[in-house]
């Protein structure tokens, strides 16, 4: 059987983040702020992103809460908008250190918390999540119609998913100061789904692997502190039949400290 990956984009150019850490708590809120204009053979997109954390050098708590409406085939011959393509997704996740040493997530990613050398440290991970998504139209359109019926009559799909699994982080230092350093989680993820086609609605309950990938690098000064914090996330969730979809998100911090 022919198998084909089809990509779907939103459309939101000139996209900015606003943050704020005190404490070890963080809240971050995405917003469109012009720039780069629009390509409008790729239609647009609504979305709201808002993220809150807590941290410590041992344990932590990250939700988000996210939706986006407007999306567009990356890698088909012809770029189809699906301008009501509905996806939204919140979460809860926590870790808990095995282990001893100066590594934390919010070092890290923005430097809340002091850059030393560490050993490295691992983590138990666990939370939950739920996806939504909804299409008044078929997610299999022009050249990848036909190739597999389930999908291309799913209209509405729910799952939510329990996830638990371990993850490891360290970061290099050197002497003089700067930092790299990377964050994985590997997580099993058990998903209740419910699925809505154009004849019926079908539940389901199946496993699969989901992936967390955290990078920081920067400069880790006396006084100033200045880098880049990289968090990308995918989750594998099963449509019916032999198909999967792949929710990913990927968020970049640009940051720039002083320390008084």
């Amino acid at each position: 059987m022919k198998t084909t990956d089809i990509k779907f984009e939103p459309n939101i150019a000139g996209v900015s983040r606003i943050g704020l850490n005190a404490f070890g708590f963080g809240v971050g809120y995405s917003f469109r702020a012009g720039g780069k204009d629009l390509d409008p053979a790729k239609g647009s997109t609504d979305f709201y992103d808002l993220q809150l954390g807590y941290n410590t050098k041992d344990w932590g708590i990250d939700s988000f809460y996210q939706t986006y409406k407007g999306f567009y085939t990356a890698n088909t011959i012809a770029i189809q908008q699906y301008s009501n393509l509905l996806f939204t997704h919140y979460a809860l996740t926590g870790r808990y250190a095995l282990t001893a040493g100066d590594f934390s997530v919010g070092g890290l990613l923005d430097q809340s918390e002091e850059i030393k050398a560490s050993a490295g440290k691992y983590y138990v991970v666990g939370g939950f999540r739920q996806h939504g998504m909804d299409t008044d139209i078929s997610l299999l359109q022009a050249e990848n119609a036909g190739l597999n019926p389930e999908l291309e009559n799913l209209r509405k799909l729910k799952a939510i998913s329990f996830n638990a699994g371990v993850g490891a982080g360290k970061y290099w230092v050197s002497t003089n100061k700067f930092f790299i350093g990377a964050l994985i989680d590997i997580l099993g993820t058990l998903g209740n789904y419910k699925y809505d086609t154009v004849s019926d609605s079908k539940s389901g309950t199946y496993p699969s692997l989901s992936f967390n990938l955290k990078i920081g690098l920067g400069y880790a000064g006396d006084v100033w502190k200045s880098g880049l914090g990289i968090t990308a996330d995918t989750t594998t969730l099963k449509t019916p039949g032999a198909t999967f979809i792949k929710p990913s998100a990927a968020r970049f911090l640009v940051y720039l400290r002083a320390k008084f």
